[in-house]
This record gives structure tokens, C-alpha cells and sequence, in this order.
């Protein structure tokens, strides 16, 4: 007999056996995986839990405030309960009180009984609520002030999750409180004249109507371009000293002055002016204030994009002027002008002008601006300084997180021969190194010249873009010193117990790269340009808005040193 269909069955029975054991191999390598899987699952959920904890429990970043249930309106004891707690508050964490000394001799902890009396004389919430926000601005620093009603809800949509922020801003107390403001405070009251001016060569241009823009200060028998001479009979320089409860004033260091930048008149009387026309005629006119109109809300009054455009191809020069870097448009700016920046790569020169804009995310600008144009991480080294109290340390350890382990004594500076008390009376504090850097993303290739148009109006993010240009030399400034406090961190927000209103505040002192103050010094232009009065008058008689880059030369000296350092001035 044959011993082939055996030796056939034999085979297809091993065959059978090894594909079933494959098969149960592969059962059980599935299970495997997914009982791994499964592991792995619960190590990181245990991970995520655990860090979690460590970060609540041990880190503990909680903020340690009160509200009390108060029923409104507010009494005077009540007013005076919340002041003295705003002024502990400030006395213990606020970091520029010697700054301000050294310029504008304001030593404001030295007010408090002035303070007190203004705060008990109060009639109202809505008064209480004017008086606060001047003596804060008696502080002269941008980032202190009141949040006001109109900015509660934005601001407290920026802040969520577990930050110390949030834990203020959203917090339920604050809520109801703020719902209560925005009753008492629905509409501005303050009026002010149909005139304001614009700080130019160390004097004061009539520019705009901040009543109507529809209407011109011309119409009321001040040319544009009209030099201020006086205020009721006071001279400008003095008249502007007497206005550190109203705005945030400025030191010229090339005339050794105090200024403002813009300048808008309030008053509830007629107030007489003294001004020289563009022609030289003096002429004296007593003007009635008014009420802002109040603009169309028909709309939400919102831009479609921050940033304008311009092309010269016969010079090879690109213009990029980007009014503003809120972080609502960061994302929707970033293909716009990444297409813009593609298109003009072969180009000579790119400037980038950051004139009037007053800041809004780092962000913006290092993912937007920097990230495209440069093909190597850039970094800038400064520092941060902080006053060593209980109140600062959940939100020094949420922004620094383990880092804040490393944080040194002031004392361990060493930066041109400063002592800890040219920054704190007291000379006690911490310090931590601060580091702008941003990555290449996609470099479009652009190989020409950047150029970075600035002025005195470059504040808080836009003063961290121009700080971070000149210190890593990504692009050349141009213009006059910078508006300044752009190094640090979010401001921090405390809450009045009674009144429920959120005060915010600078919680650090930052340094530029050499160690001097930025909220002082600011950051110096490597070119320094003013504008001229010659420029605006050709300003004012051509329209502003549609004229060509090269157009733009005609009137703004700032802008043709850009095009002369290029080498394609015309």
C-alpha cells in the first residue's frame, strides 16, 4: 500500500495544528497589547492625576483673597476699608515705587493721608470708583489700574483653568460684583475739549477732534498743526505736571522734560488756549467742552486684520505696519502675513513699523513676524525681579512652575555696579532669569535688510519685540525711545473685599540684558529719529490714507532713513 496519502494527511494535519497555533499566537499577542495598552493608559491617567495633585497640593499655586457679601451701595467705612487693603497691598508687592522716584519724584506711599480724605469725601460708587482710578494712575505705569466694567468680561475670558488668574478673575463673588459696576458705570461722564494734541520736537501739535472725529479742530478755530502755548493761562510744560492723576506721563531725556505723547484736554468748565498757528498768528480761544459721540454699535466696530501692507518693487523695500499684536488675531493675521512676507523674500529691505501700537501677546509677534524670518533660534536674555511676599508666590510658581526653585536673591546681580536697592527701598527680593526666544517655522528665505519702526507709543508686548530686535540684532531700530514695561510677566490681579473691584498691577520688576530698569530706560532706537514739524504740516495737507510707499516719504523722515539706510533712498 502507498504510503503518499498518509504522509498527505500527515502534512495537512501539521498545517492545520500550525495555523491554528499562529492564530492563537496572534490572540494572544493581541491580548497582550491591549492588556499593555490598558497599563499604559492607567500610567499616564495616574501620571496626569498625580501631577495634578503635586500641583494643587504641594505647589499649592492658590490665591489667598477675600470678598466679602456686601450689599451695595457702599458705605464710607466701607470705601476706606478697601482702600487701606489696596494700599498694604501695593506697599508690599507693587515693584516700582523707586523708579517713579527717580523720575518724576513722585513718592506716592508718602500720599496715603492725601489719599484717605479724597477716598471719604467720596458722594457716590461711580465717584469712589473715578477717585481709585487716580490715585492708582499717581502710580504712572500702565499696566495699574481698575479693571473697569466694559473690560471685565474679555479680561476674564483671557484667564481659565487653574491658574491664579482665573481663580480671581472668574471667581463667583467678582462675578456678581462686577454686574453691579456695570450698572453704576454704563456710560462714560468725563468731557473734554474738541481738540487733541500730539507730542512733537518737545511741543504740542493740534491733531484731531477726540469729541467727533468727523470733525476737524479747525472748526473751532485751531488749525491742525497749531503749536500749544497755553492753558488757561498756565505755560504747557506746567499745565502737563499737573496731570499725573490723568495720564501716564513720559521723560524726554534729549530736552530733560517731562511730556505726554497724546494729550486730550478734560474739564467741566470752558477752558481758554493759547496757540500759534501753523503761519505764526498767536490766538487765545476759550473752548466749551463736551461728551465723546458715542460711536455706531450697529457693528462690532472690529478690524478685519492688525496689519497694512506695502510694496515698492523699484526700490526692492517691503512695508509691514502692524497696528496692534492683540492675541484675538494672532491666529487669524498669521496667513495673511506669512503670504505677504513669500511674496516680497527677494526683496532689498523689509520694515516693519510698530509705531502707536501698544502691545497685546509676545506671540503675535514671534510666531507671525520673527518665526518666518529667520532660519536659527534667536533668544534674548533679561531678568525679572520680584518683592518676596506670600501674595506673589502662587503666581510667580504658576509662570515659572519648577523653575521657581531657582530662583536667587536681588543680591546675586551683578549688572553695572547696581546695588539691590537702586531696584527695592529695602533691597530684599528675587530674581529669575527671563529668556524671549523664538524657533524658525518654515523660513519663507527672506535675505534682505529688516528695519523696525518705533516710537514713544511702544508699549508692554510691542516694547518686548523691540527689546528682543536690537538685543539679538534680527533687525535695526529706527526712531525715538520706546514706551517701556514690556518685560515680565501677566499683570496681577487683586480684589478689593468690599467693593469686589479688581485692581491689576505689575507683580515683577523686569530688566533689559544690562540690568538697567525697562519701565526707565525703555529701549533706545540704534537710530534715533524724531519726527518733525515740517512732516506733519505735509502730513495735513494730503490724505493719509491710500498713498503709495513712496508717497508715505514725503512726510515721514522716519520712514526715509529706513529707505536711506536700505540704500534705496530716491
Amino acid at each position: 500500500m502507498s504510503l503518499d496519502p498518509v504522509i498527505s494527511e500527515q502534512a495537512e494535519i501539521v498545517t492545520k495544528e500550525k495555523r491554528a497555533w499562529k492564530t492563537e499566537r496572534g490572540r494572544v499577542m493581541k491580548r497582550r497589547a491591549r492588556v499593555l495598552l490598558r497599563i499604559l493608559l492607567v500610567l499616564v491617567f495616574v501620571a496626569v492625576i498625580a501631577s495634578v495633585l503635586i500641583y494643587t497640593l504641594l505647589w499649592n499655586p492658590r490665591v489667598d483673597f477675600v470678598v466679602n457679601q456686601t450689599a451695595f451701595p457702599l458705605t464710607t467705612e466701607q470705601k476706606l476699608e478697601d482702600f487701606e487693603y489696596l494700599y498694604r497691598m501695593l506697599e508690599q508687592n507693587y515693584p516700582y515705587f523707586e523708579v517713579k522716584k527717580r523720575q518724576l519724584g513722585m513718592d506716592w506711599l508718602s500720599k496715603k493721608q492725601e489719599f484717605v480724605s479724597m477716598i471719604a469725601e467720596t458722594k457716590s460708587d461711580a465717584e469712589f470708583y473715578h477717585v481709585l482710578n487716580s490715585i492708582l494712575m499717581l502710580l504712572q505705569n500702565g499696566h495699574t489700574n481698575v479693571i473697569s466694567p466694559s473690560a471685565y468680561d474679555d479680561s476674564s475670558r483671557i484667564y481659565d483653568g487653574l491658574t491664579p488668574w482665573a481663580q480671581v478673575y472668574n471667581d463667583r463673588r467678582v462675578r456678581d460684583a462686577y454686574s453691579y459696576w456695570q450698572t453704576v458705570l454704563k456710560e462714560s461722564e468725563e468731557m473734554m475739549l474738541p481738540v487733541s494734541f500730539k507730542y512733537i520736537e518737545g511741543e504740542y501739535c493740534a491733531w484731531s477732534n477726540p469729541v467727533d472725529p468727523e470733525t476737524s479742530p479747525g472748526d473751532y478755530g485751531i488749525p491742525r498743526g497749531s503749536r500749544l502755548i497755553e492753558v488757561d493761562g498756565m505755560s504747557t510744560d506746567d499745565y502737563i505736571m499737573t496731570l499725573m492723576d490723568r495720564y501716564i506721563l513720559d521723560y524726554d531725556r534729549l530736552r530733560g522734560k517731562v511730556k505726554v505723547n497724546g494729550l486730550v484736554i478734560y474739564a467741566d468748565r470752558p477752558v481758554r488756549l493759547g496757540v500759534e498757528t501753523p503761519e505764526g498768528e498767536r490766538r487765545d480761544i476759550t473752548l466749551e467742552p463736551a461728551r465723546p459721540v458715542q460711536p455706531d454699535s450697529s457693528g462690532d466696530g472690529m478690524p478685519e486684520h492688525l496689519f497694512t501692507t506695502l510694496k515698492d518693487e523699484g526700490a526692492g523695500i517691503a512695508y509691514l505696519r502692524v497696528a496692534s499684536f492683540s492675541a484675538h488675531y494672532m491666529e487669524k493675521d498669521g496667513p495673511g502675513i506669512r503670504a505677504f512676507l513669500e511674496e516680497i523674500r527677494d526683496y532689498r529691505g523689509l520694515i516693519i513699523d510698530i509705531r502707536l501700537n501698544g502691545g497685546g501677546s509676545t506671540s503675535y509677534w514671534a510666531r507671525n513676524i520673527v518665526a518666518p524670518l529667520t532660519d536659527k533660534r534667536l533668544a534674548m536674555k533679561c531678568y525679572a525681579l520680584f518683592r518676596d511676599t506670600s501674595y506673589l508666590k502662587p503666581f510667580i510658581k504658576h509662570k515659572l512652575f519648577f523653575d521657581y526653585l531657582a530662583l536667587r536673591p536681588i543680591d546675586s546681580l551683578n549688572a553695572g555696579g547696581r546695588t539691590p536697592e537702586y531696584y527695592f527701598a529695602d533691597g530684599k527680593g528675587w530674581l529669575t532669569e527671563i529668556t524671549y526666544g523664538t524657533e524658525p517655522d518654515n523660513p519663507v528665505g527672506f535675505r534682505g535688510k529688516i528695519y523696525l519702526l518705533v516710537d514713544d507709543y511702544v508699549f508692554s508686548a510691542s516694547e518686548s519685540f523691540a527689546a528682543f530686535a536690537k538685543e539679538t540684532g534680527w533687525a535695526t531700530l529706527i526712531g525715538t525711545d520706546t514706551g517701556g514695561d514690556g518685560i515680565g510677566f501677566d499683570p496681577i490681579p487683586i480684589v478689593l473685599p468690599n467693593s469686589g473691584l479688581i485692581v491689576r498691577f505689575p507683580g515683577e520688576m523686569g530688566l533689559n540684558p544690562d540690568g538697567t530698569v525697562n519701565e526707565e530706560v525703555k529701549t533706545i532706537p540704534d537710530v534715533y529719529v524724531e519726527q518733525t514739524w515740517e512732516d506733519i504740516q505735509k502730513r495735513f495737507r494730503r490724505e493719509d490714507i491710500g498713498v503709495t510707499l513712496r508717497e508715505r516719504l514725503e512726510y515721514d523722515i522716519i520712514l526715509r532713513k529706513a529707505f536711506e539706510l536700505a540704500g534705496a533712498f530716491p
